[in-house]
């Protein structure tokens, strides 16, 4: 393999475990974020309070949901929010990469 070729595809290799993975920064970030815009209503541990869940609100312990919810809908969920809930829209608050980290924060918060 020619050395020019053998760096293209360490490049797009590299492009590709940047992509699929949230930068350790951006996990940091997803804990702020989530802190300031999510936790209002999820709660600081992912569990709703008592007001909050009875109007609907997600619990992010529950294991059933984190089973049966995948990262796709999470995501879209964040970006476009759920017409009918409490749920808003963050897709011209947050990022693409904001938004990625933040599944994966959910996800996170469903272990503990």
């Amino acid at each position: 393999m020619s050395v020019r070729r053998a760096a293209l595809v360490a490049l797009a290799v590299s492009a590709a475990l940047a992509l699929a993975t949230p930068a350790p920064a951006a996990a940091e970030d997803a804990a702020k974020i989530f802190a300031k815009s999510c936790s209002p209503c999820h709660g600081k541990e992912g569990e709703p309070s008592a007001v909050f869940a009875k109007q609907g609100v997600r619990s992010f312990k529950d294991q059933a949901w984190q089973k049966a919810a995948t990262d796709a809908q999470i995501e879209k969920s964040i970006r476009e929010g759920k017409k009918g809930t409490m749920m808003a829209s963050f897709e011209k608050q947050f990022s693409a990469e904001e938004i990625k980290a933040l599944v994966a924060y959910v996800r996170k918060l469903g272990k503990q």
